[in-house]
């Protein structure tokens, strides 16, 4: 389903006598680029984690299991070829650029676009949803691509049970920052809301590929999955996103064990309990 979900499960050990796993990847990764014209973030992180599942695919020793069957694993290695690939490669690894998010998610540079936001939150907080969205026009008119207000249109659009505006304003915002974490999470729940759930899955899968380490896009995505009758693929990103919330001392693990047991109620009905252990048993899930 996703390259990074590989290596939950197949990341591990190396053998001393040989090139470690980073220095692998880190070769492969290397070659991926110079292959490049232009070298941007995205070509970046798409050849390390292909290089990542490469390397994992192709490793043969029975260990390999080991080293990396948690998040904290994962973050690890993501960080050790990151780092290896700077000195194997250091003219190939793009200059650090200034943070997307604060980029996008920040105030408009035009002064009156800015005051009808202002205007439009405050007519927000205050649920009349209908005159936020007419002072939200008035600011997108004045700046078309200030994502802030063009994801606040979308949430009123939800407010009301208008999921097909909802969704609008939430591609338009994605058309100017694709990565945005706020729309892709939110144009999957309005799916969802309308019972559309491939194309919510589609979102969250967008989600999971930007970022990789939050559990709100396997969450989203197994809720999806649950729903289109796709038991295995569903209970994969729920106990991926269980860890996460478990490392991060979430409250939100009682989401997912609700959504876990009644995965496995109905792969016990199916006669499925073994390969719901077996995928349990992957994702070091203790069934107790």
């Amino acid at each position: 389903m996703k390259k990074l979900f590989l290596l939950f499960a197949l990341v591990g050990c190396y053998n001393a006598n040989s090139q470690t796993l980073e220095e692998k990847i880190a070769a492969k990764a290397c070659s991926c680029l110079q292959k490049s014209k232009e070298i941007n973030e995205e070509i970046y992180r798409n050849c390390l984690t292909n290089s990542m599942s490469e390397v994992v695919l192709n490793d043969k020793d029975a260990k390999v299991r080991e080293g990396i069957s948690t998040v904290e694993g994962i973050k690890s290695l993501l960080q050790k070829s990151d780092a290896t690939i700077g000195k194997t490669c250091p003219d190939l690894v793009p200059k650090a650029s200034e943070n997307k998010s604060d980029i996008y998610y920040s105030d408009s540079k035009n002064k009156e676009a800015q005051n009808a936001y202002q205007t439009a939150k405050g007519f927000m907080r205050n649920k009349n949803y209908k005159s936020a969205i007419e002072n939200f026009q008035i600011a997108l008119k004045q700046d078309p691509n200030f994502v802030l207000a063009l994801d606040d249109m979308a949430v009123c659009y939800r407010q009301l049970e208008d999921y097909d505006n909802a969704v609008k304003y939430y591609k338009k915002s994605l058309d100017i920052y694709p990565e945005g974490e706020f729309a892709l999470m939110n144009i999957g729940v309005a799916y969802t809301l309308k019972s559309d759930f491939n194309s919510a899955v589609s979102y969250y899968e967008k989600l999971i590929h930007y970022q990789p380490d939050n559990a709100e896009g396997y969450f989203g995505a197994g809720k999806s999955y649950f729903a289109l009758n796709n038991d295995e693929k569903a209970l994969n990103d729920i106990f991926i996103a269980h860890r996460i919330y478990t490392a991060d001392k979430s409250d939100y693990t009682k989401d997912t064990e609700i959504i876990m047991s009644a995965i496995y109620q109905k792969m016990v009905k199916e006669n499925k309990e073994d390969i719901f252990k077996k995928i349990a048993a992957e994702n070091n899930i203790a069934i107790e």
